[in-house]
């Protein structure tokens, strides 16, 4: 497995590969069984997978975790040699972002919902980041998981309407075995509030029958779903039930596929998830 840690020799390398398969699987490090199987993917449909690691400070807001995000980057690199990765690029943040760096790449529309209206800086960092890595590493596939769902639609976007010749591959929620969607944050977590954390998933579940029950009025299972939410200690940031398409809220049923989305606060740990109905 090669590493990098600089732009120019990850650029060398990369232009001596002649696969036209590559693939891509961009993260944040502390990797756990959801990046794997986004890796998994990749080695099993491409000839070249490339994995980055990069604490991307651009996403985080002043009040965020950016410091004591998850981190252990000798641990992560064990793991993508068990897995056979091709190469790992592991930049410093002088080697994505120089001093005078002053170019944000912008989605308009989809990142001003949800994530983007409860974090407004997340989503520029995102895309930038992810703009300037598809450069690096030339891919033909990227793969992102479907618990950062909006995050997956925006690059879609993004790739098609920056004309990126890049396929992007969805890959399912890796959850663990109570149902809580796997996160480098559940870190933060012990086992016992992973365990009461769990209970967000079996909300979602009664939510998504609820809904394609088509018994109650949308906006009256909405509440019920934050009451539960309330009463299992959570603090709502935001419940969404959308289109799952542009996620503008739904008032009444509709034929396409909605999806029931949430960010919650729990022991202080911003945790997010969701279910498509």
């Amino acid at each position: 497995m090669k590493i990098f840690k600089s732009n120019k020799s990850l650029i060398r390398w990369r232009s001596s590969q002649n696969s036209t398969s590559v693939g891509f699987v961009p993260t944040m490090g502390a990797l756990h069984p959801g990046h794997i199987s986004l890796i998994e993917k990749s080695i099993h449909k491409c000839d070249i997978t490339i994995v980055s690691i990069f604490i991307n400070q651009l996403q985080f807001a002043p009040n965020e975790d950016f410091k004591r995000y998850p981190k252990n980057i000798q641990k992560d690199i064990n793991l993508l040699k068990d897995y056979n990765v091709d190469a790992v690029f592991i930049p410093q943040h002088n080697q994505m972002y120089d001093q005078d760096f002053s170019c944000v790449i912008s989605e308009t529309k989809l990142s001003k919902k949800l994530e983007g209206k409860s974090r407004p800086d997340f989503f520029d960092g995102v895309t930038t980041i992810v703009c300037k890595l598809f450069n690096l590493t030339q891919p033909q596939y990227v793969f992102f998981g479907l618990k950062d769902i909006q995050q997956l639609y925006i690059i879609k976007k993004i790739i098609h309407d920056l004309n990126y010749s890049i396929k992007i591959i969805a890959c399912p929620t890796i959850r663990e075995s109570n149902g809580l969607a796997m996160s480098s944050r559940n870190q933060y977590l012990t086992a016992l509030e992973k365990k009461e954390a769990a209970i967000i998933y079996q909300i979602l579940k009664l939510g998504r029958k609820l809904i394609a029950d088509q018994k109650k009025p949308v906006a009256i299972i909405k509440e019920e779903i934050k009451k539960k939410l309330l009463k299992n200690n959570f603090t709502v940031e935001y419940l969404s039930i959308a289109n799952l398409n542009d996620f503008e809220e739904i008032k009444k049923y509709q034929k396409r596929q909605t999806i029931i989305s949430v960010a919650v606060l729990y022991k202080n740990v911003r945790l997010i998830d969701n279910i498509i109905v």
